[in-house]
């Protein structure tokens, strides 16, 4: 339009009148074309100074910069010890990869996605860096030289041969380029050019007709990468921000135009009224609607508008994205943060599953929502899903791991209706195997195998970022220390399992510090001293962040955050307990057998026995307490950290969070589902007996737990 404008002015101007005209009719003329030809420059220039890209709210500080501390440290040194730390050697869709092989010559995957490898790269790359693990380094750079090296003279990185080309598993490892390129800066200008030469060729595919987006292989379905193209568009942006050139910009602004544009998935086109769906009466792979109601999907689509107006600067994709989070989170979130789809969204059903996949990508998803966008509860929202919905779906020493995990689940045992009964009726919308629940290498599908270890590294890589021209904000709360040109700031803490936070911090200069105050916080109670000077919070009302003065040298801060046990409503009369950002669960008790490792595919079989680590098996625990309880919220009562104790390593394994809750309550008679595992919860709620003492503890911990729990 502006470009018409422009045209259609100048042109009439060099023209001039075309008949006489009176002398007051040409005034006129000549006045109205002035004032066009003012608003034309300012139009013009506005356009010209617009940045090509929304600048984010609160801007993120690049990989390597924030290293964990305290038990995040520990939780994250386990995992690289575990599962995630030992794929490279031993697991065949990661060190087996077609990417790791010319085009079409050979290598594995579980499936014509070719994701394995880009899931698993994506979140090795931060753990990497931050640990400093120089084995992890040494993985992590051989993956990535190959996969360069193997790029192809048009610029096609992957293992796909012409015909079967598509672009959704680029998105992953593209997203641990850029991660690679932020940490090491000798990986810096190879990722550049390689992803510059991809996106040339994307460009001509785009324009072709929309070759390997809407128009895909034979037998492969093109909403995988439709539905997750924000996350390919993410490494574009990357690319506009640290490019030393503006010469590919335009390409890649076209890119990112023609990747939304020609996608028949369009996330904030279905968060509206009259199209969102708040009950799925067809939650099956066959409902046209199915991309949209994938849990994983889901996840990965909630960040999908913040990502589009950093290019096309709608600003109502702000609104979108709130409706994205508020309705997803209304009508299918668990209270643990994260989204209950097994593999499909249904409704708000306590005995439904959650994939851990879906765990890690909607904290991603909250914590770039909180970058770019800047209101405070994404980052509660982020800090819920890693302090609950990823820890209770990893056993302690982080070996095996949950494909899925219910709000109500006090046993992980073998599904035997599901494992008997091939014809159903099964638990799961898609997960029939009866071991979805089991913990273990491969308990059901591989994808949660490879994708889990982005989880805790990307939450320290977002933990941090700059305010403003001189101002440094504490974002996502935990242990962990921040290096950038403003200052060194050391945070030490047991936060969310304790809510006192201590900074030391080391500057050259006086800059501005910021603490971020989750939304639930007691003003009251909650402070934070400067100077031996204890002051109030005020923070912002949409960031949250309440800043402080800091001189030159050092400097200690103190940051109390008063709380208290608070509930939130879930169906069926039923609470869940939170104090804090922890969600609390009844204690069932735990015990667990194990027996050798099953492939995913093989789910009956009799097990691997030829793995190089023993540590690899599988897990199946049950309740060793009652289940069946409901609680008077009246009775509850806090019991913190005490004074003086350290937190064990690992902090979520069961028994060791030494805060809990204590509440009085009663078994009550309640039905199973299917026969397998707790149904709703009964409306009538008489005590079976006399009424107990029964203790609630970190749901993170509790790998078999019930976390919506009926009250008195």
């Amino acid at each position: 339009m502006l470009l018409d404008q422009k045209t259609t002015g100048f042109a009439a101007m060099r023209r001039g009148p075309r008949r006489k005209r009176g002398f007051c009719i040409d005034i006129m003329v000549a006045f109205a074309a002035a004032v066009a030809l003012t608003v034309l420059y300012v139009n013009v220039v506005t356009w010209a100074q617009q940045p090509t890209l929304v600048p984010w709210a609160i801007p993120p500080i690049p990989v390597g910069s924030i290293v964990p501390s305290g038990w995040l440290l520990g939780e994250m040194e386990t995992m690289a010890q575990g599962l995630a730390g030992h794929e490279h050697d031993f697991y065949d869709f990661v060190n087996e990869s077609r990417w790791l092989q010319p085009a079409g010559t050979g290598g594995t995957d579980y499936s014509r996605l070719n994701e394995a490898l880009p899931y698993w790269f994506n979140g090795l790359v931060p753990l990497a860096y931050l640990l400093d693990d120089e084995r992890l380094k040494t993985q992590v750079h051989s993956v990535a030289r190959t996969v360069l090296d193997l790029q192809t003279d048009d610029g096609w990185l992957g293992p796909e041969v012409l015909s079967e080309r598509n672009f959704w598993a680029r998105a992953p490892f593209f997203l641990g380029l850029i991660q690679l390129a932020e940490a090491n800066s000798t990986w810096r200008l190879p990722i550049i050019s390689a992803l510059h030469s991809f996106n040339t060729l994307a460009n001509s595919m785009l324009h072709n007709n929309s070759q390997g987006h809407r128009v895909c292989p034979p037998n492969f379905e093109c909403y995988w990468g439709q539905t997750r193209v924000h996350d390919l568009m993410i490494s574009i942006q990357w690319l506009i921000d640290n490019q030393e050139s503006t010469e590919m910009e335009p390409t890649l602004v076209e890119n990112m135009h023609m990747f939304y544009d020609q996608s028949d998935y369009k996330w904030d086109k279905w968060y509206q009224d009259g199209t969102f769906l708040k009950v799925v009466d067809d939650p099956t792979t066959t409902n046209p609607l199915y991309p949209y109601l994938h849990g994983v999907n889901v996840g990965q689509g909630l960040k999908a508008s913040a990502v589009v107006r950093r290019f096309n600067h709608d600003d109502s994709l702000i609104a979108a994205s709130q409706r994205a989070v508020e309705w997803t989170m209304s009508y299918h979130g668990a209270p643990s943060g994260t989204i209950l789809g097994d593999e499909i969204e249904r409704d708000l059903s306590p005995f439904m599953g959650s994939e851990l996949c879906t765990a890690v990508e909607t904290a991603y998803s909250f914590a770039y929502l909180y970058h770019s966008i800047g209101q405070n509860g994404y980052a509660d929202r982020a800090e819920v899903v890693i302090f609950n919905a990823l820890p209770v779906m990893l056993t302690g020493d982080h070996w095996a791991h949950q494909y899925l995990t219910q709000p109500n689940g006090p046993w992980a045992a073998i599904n035997n209706e599901d494992y008997n009964h091939p014809d159903g009726p099964f638990l799961f919308t898609t997960a029939h195997s009866g071991r979805a629940t089991t913990f273990g290498m491969e308990p059901q599908y591989p994808c949660c195998t490879v994708n889990h270890p982005q989880g805790y590294p990307k939450f320290v890589t977002h933990s941090w970022g700059y305010v403003g021209e001189n101002g440094l904000a504490h974002l996502f709360l935990g242990p962990s220390k921040v290096s950038t040109p403003i200052a060194t700031v050391e945070c030490d803490t047991a936060y969310p399992f304790d809510h006192s936070l201590r900074y030391t911090i080391q500057s050259a200069e006086a800059f501005d510090f910021y603490v971020r105050v989750p939304w639930w916080h007691d003003g009251g109670s909650s402070n934070i001293t400067i100077g031996g000077v204890t002051s109030r919070l005020s923070p912002d009302q949409t960031t949250g962040l309440h800043r402080v003065e800091v001189p030159a040298g050092t400097t200690e801060v103190t940051y109390s955050i008063g709380a208290s046990i608070r509930m939130e409503e879930r169906v069926n009369g039923t609470v869940a307990v939170f104090y804090g950002n922890l969600l609390y669960a009844l204690d069932v008790g735990s015990i667990n057998s194990s027996s050798l490792p099953h492939r995913f595919n093989d789910a009956r079989g009799t097990g691997l026995d030829s793995l190089p680590f023993p540590q690899v098996r599988d897990y199946y625990f049950n309740n060793t307490k009652p289940w069946n309880v409901a609680i008077d919220t009246s009775t509850w009562e806090y019991h913190g950290v005490p004074s003086g104790v350290d937190l064990p390593k690992p902090i979520f394994d069961y028994g060791a969070p030494p805060n809990y809750i204590t509440v009085q309550g009663c078994e009550i008679a309640w039905d199973l589902h299917l026969g397998v595992t707790p149904g709703p919860a009964p409306a009538n709620r008489t005590c079976l007996g006399a009424r107990s003492t029964y203790r609630l503890i970190p749901y993170g911990s509790a790998k078999v737990h019930m976390s919506e729990i009926p009250t008195l």
